[in-house]
């Protein structure tokens, strides 16, 4: 694909007021992801400046579709097969305040029965300020000309990150309720109030509190959270924001010496290896 240069710039202006890729080294992860539990390795390095163009203007029109962007005439040059944007899912969020920090791909490959164009695997990683971070696969088929894109097929899917990363806050019992938890509208809403509720460890050793996680990173839907304190079962209300959960729980007084929480998140049902546990110490 060799876009005329004005064309290719102008498009990439678009793009770069939505998304921004950082830096020349970027991660390539060793395998395709297949489904949303595949883990992604990232111990290749992949130079965005040796790709060729039109792998570049594909991957930040994923990105772009990731973020929720469906108005085809906003992505032109590149354009859509009837149907193609029928079959995306309407988003659950537009990720406002993430930018795209790195990209990765498993695969580049020839379309399905020998047309002309090409298909790539790969995936992308928004992060925020507050410490959020999403990571979103991608598959695009597409065709493409001396000044033009079409694209084909895609797919777009939260990926299971290799360590999942929660947050934990201890609140007392005193201070808040579950008719509390449950007005919250956002994720910023509710670590806003964590910060402001919560406390150290050893203030809530002898008495009844609020065990708060907050997913750091974005999961992927149809899963479940287990977790465990100090060897027994916790029960906890789970709020879903767009894929960061939250999760409630409660604990009593806790015995001298220090106290091991477990999270663990995967899918339902179990499947071997496909899910990451977090332990914390307090």
């Amino acid at each position: 694909m060799a876009m005329n240069n004005s064309t290719f710039m102008l498009f990439v202006s678009l793009l770069s007021a939505c998304v921004a890729l950082a830096g020349a080294a970027l991660a390539q992860p060793a395998n395709p992801p297949a489904g949303n539990y595949d883990r992604v390795q990232s111990d290749a390095v992949l130079d965005e400046a040796s790709l060729p163009e039109d792998v570049r203007v594909a991957i930040r029109t994923a990105a772009l579709l990731t973020r929720g962007v469906r108005d085809e005439r906003s992505l032109r040059p590149v354009t859509f097969e009837r149907g193609v944007m029928a079959s995306l899912a309407k988003p659950t969020t537009t990720l406002p305040g993430f930018v795209a920090d790195r990209f990765g791909l498993s695969a580049i490959l020839a379309p399905a029965g020998g047309r002309q164009g090409r298909k790539l695997v790969g995936t992308l990683r928004f992060v925020e300020e507050a410490g959020r971070a999403a990571l979103e696969g991608f598959t695009i088929d597409y065709g493409f000309t001396a000044d033009a894109m079409t694209v084909r097929r895609v797919s777009l899917y939260t990926v299971m990150p290799e360590n999942p990363r929660w947050m934990l806050y201890l609140v007392p019992k005193s201070r808040a309720s579950m008719t509390d938890w449950q007005k919250f509208q956002t994720w910023g809403e509710a670590m806003d109030a964590m910060r402001a509720l919560s406390v150290a460890p050893a203030q809530v050793r002898n008495e009844d509190c609020w065990v708060v996680l907050f997913a750091l990173d974005r999961l992927p839907p149809g899963g479940q959270s287990q977790a465990t304190l100090d060897g027994r079962a916790m029960t906890f209300v789970s709020k879903d924001f767009a894929g960061w959960p939250v999760l409630f729980g409660e604990a009593g007084p806790r015995a001298s010496g220090p106290s091991v929480l477990r999270i663990r998140y995967g899918p339902r049902p179990p499947a071997p290896g496909a899910s990451a546990e977090r332990e914390f110490r307090f």
